[in-house]
This record gives C-alpha cells, structure tokens and sequence, in this order.
C-alpha cells in the first residue's frame, strides 16, 4: 500500500544520507523502484568529512542536537538538513527533495523543530 518509499546508503558506510560523499538512493514511486546518487552537492552542501560528524557520549550527543536545533550552521547542522529532506520526501509532504531541503531549514530556523522537541520531552516526563 505503500505510495513512496526510500532506501538509502551512504558510501561511506552511513545508513543514511551522508553529506561525506554520495548516497545510494532507491526509491518506490508507487509503481516502479527507481535507483541512482545524490551529492551533497546538489544540495548547495560543502561536503564534509568524518571527524566533521562524529558525536560521543550521550550528553555529548545531546548537545549537538540542542546546537543543531537551535540554528547552529556547519556539517551536522547540513546531515540533518539533508536528511530531513528526504524523510518530507518520503512522506509526501514536498513534491521534491530539494523542497525537503527548505522546509527543514525553516522548520529549525524559525524555531518549530526545537518546539517539538521541548514538547516531546514535557510529554515523555508526564508519562512517567
């Protein structure tokens, strides 16, 4: 039933769309499984290189993703971006990935992705 679906691998071992090189990307269209790459490139993305990514401990992770929300630019900032992309993508909610790209970076630029986030984490403490 499904009407779009996406897989994707990253060349450099990423499973997810890297911003380090291209990405193997095949995706059902609702009728036929198209495959081909992407470039951070095309994405007007610098490419980056692996200790630009690399995360930590938990607390560390959690504040880059604290960073990558509240509007910090760089190449974590840039994996996100592209990677939201595609997931708006995937679900329909752009006609393009290229459209991903601008609805992901006015979602965290205006503030609404880090909203999110606070309410999920009000949610999840009231649930315990």
């Amino acid at each position: 039933g499904a009407r779009r679906a996406i897989v994707v691998h990253g060349v450099d071992g990423l499973d997810e769309v890297t911003t380090t090189d291209y990405t193997y990307v095949s995706e059902f269209n609702g009728k036929d499984v198209l495959s081909y790459k992407v470039t951070p490139q095309k994405f007007g993305i610098r490419p980056a290189n692996d200790d630009q990514l690399k995360g930590g401990d938990a607390k560390e992770n959690a504040e880059i993703a604290l960073s990558v929300l509240s509007g910090e630019k760089g190449p974590r900032r840039d994996i996100v971006l592209l990677n939201s992309a595609f997931a708006f993508y995937a679900a329909e909610k752009v006609p393009t990935p290229g459209e991903g790209m601008a609805l992901a970076e006015a979602m965290i630029d205006s503030g609404k992705a880090m909203e999110k986030l606070k309410a999920l984490k009000e949610f999840t403490n009231r649930a315990q």
